[in-house]
């Protein structure tokens, strides 16, 4: 009885966490960022193709400055961008309309970012940090754009401070004149507090949150074991039926992603692979937590297309065997079942956490290359993803985490495939 007292427990936390809006607006405003940061990883290979011939090519007709820029523009601002989507995403949640919050997250976020002084082409003047704008400020970006958001909606609630215009205005400008004195009154809070962060040593407030928030959690999620913790939370979820993968995306997302985009900022500045500052990262996570989707289901799939004398077995291994290689696995999790199947739960848990555990080895001794940090698009087939996100050698490794797979699952599934042509027999006879 305690035992389902505190598996209920944990069931309920793992539910609240999955809807909460701020969690869910971060993840979902961040995956609202996929295409920009698509765009600027395709320029940042194209730039950095490892042909001398084609380099020299590129920029003789002057393609490889504009393919710089193109990075520039969206990996190396990506939080300017986080920003915006993740205030339009919270305000969605709030219901209400998400223009203005959106564009006013992206005004206080300017507000606390700092400014340096500078001359260009002899003129001096003042210009915004740009390290703050990319990888660097992206933990700021979420705080800000939530914290603005919600004062935002707060100040909407019951009409506070809107201002109604009479009957028959247009919609769009009704919600303008609506929103504009909860737009101002938050800017102005949020300029206040710029001008009080300048007094303090830290000079601005997003120089204090990457100082006493982001640079703690990049030395904690920089850990093997920070992922190895976040993967296995992920699979006691899944095997108790929850959509862990769901679950645990806004931490991989926020923890994670920041050190994606510092690896590419780095590739763009002429760092070597070997010398990119990070292991671990989203597409980290997206190569090798789980290949083939969560629980590394792939490597049963393969077992079971190979080795199943169940026909029931059989003939989910033809169904989900193109999928798997895709990355989509519900057939095989739902189908076998591995959801509350005894039997299974071992390699079903412990697979993706032995892939985690060499892959980090395999790069952390040097026999594999760092990723680039290249954001490789869900449901891009198994191999192929390694190979965009780290070359031949990250596509290999994919293999032979596969195989590996393969090893730690195929006791247990002997056991499970007897047991299920025993069934299978069962009904025959009794049928007969």
């Amino acid at each position: 009885m305690k035992k389902d007292q505190m598996m209920e427990k944990v069931m309920s936390f793992a539910m609240k966490v999955q809807q909460n809006k701020y969690l869910s607006a971060i993840s979902t405003g961040l995956m609202g960022t996929l295409p920009i940061l698509m765009i600027g990883s395709i320029a940042l290979l194209l730039a950095v193709l490892p042909i001398d011939a084609y380099k020299e090519f590129i920029t003789n007709i002057g393609l490889r400055s504009f393919l710089m820029l193109t990075s520039t523009l969206t990996t190396s601002i990506i939080a300017l961008y986080s920003s915006f989507a993740i205030a339009y995403r919270l305000a969605e949640k709030f219901k209400v309309e998400p223009m203005i919050p959106g564009v006013l997250a992206v005004l206080c976020f300017f507000m606390i970012t700092p400014m340096v002084s500078a001359e260009v082409n002899g003129v001096a003047g003042s210009y915004l940090d740009t390290n703050m704008l990319g990888a660097k400020g992206l933990f700021t970006a979420m705080i800000v754009s939530l914290i603005s958001c919600r004062l935002y909606c707060y100040f909407m609630e019951g009409k506070k401070l809107t201002i109604k215009m009479p009957a028959g205005v247009p919609p769009v400008i009704a919600n303008s004149f609506a929103g504009l004195l909860p737009a101002i009154v938050v800017a102005i809070l949020f300029m206040l507090v710029a001008w009080g962060f300048s007094f303090t040593s830290y000079g601005s407030m997003a120089q204090f949150i990457y100082s006493v928030i982001s640079m703690p959690l990049e030395h904690l999620s920089s850990s093997m074991w920070s992922m190895v913790f976040i993967v296995f939370i992920q699979m006691i979820l899944w095997f108790f039926g929850l959509h862990g993968s769901l679950v645990v995306q806004s931490f991989i997302t926020a923890l994670y992603l920041p050190m994606d985009t510092a690896n590419m900022d780095a590739l763009a500045a002429g760092v070597t692979n070997s010398e990119l500052p990070n292991i671990l990262g989203k597409t980290f996570y997206s190569c090798f937590a789980g290949i083939g989707g969560a629980g590394g289901t792939l490597s049963l799939v393969i077992l079971m297309f190979i080795m199943s004398k169940s026909k029931k077995n059989k003939a989910l291994a033809n169904l989900a065997i193109v999928p798997g290689c895709f990355t989509i696995n519900e057939p095989i999790v739902f189908g076998y079942p591995l959801i509350l199947n005894p039997i299974m739960a071992i390699p079903f848990i412990t697979v993706p956490l032995i892939q985690v555990i060499v892959a980090y080895a395999s790069i952390a001794v040097g026999i594999c290359p760092r990723l680039s940090g290249v954001q490789v698009p869900f449901g891009m087939p198994v191999v192929v993803g390694g190979f965009i996100a780290g070359g031949w050698k990250i596509a290999v490794l994919q293999v032979v985490l596969v195989l590996i797979g393969i090893a730690i699952y195929y006791p247990f599934f002997k056991i499970s495939d007897k047991q299920a042509v025993a069934q299978e027999m069962g009904e025959i006879s009794t049928e007969e």
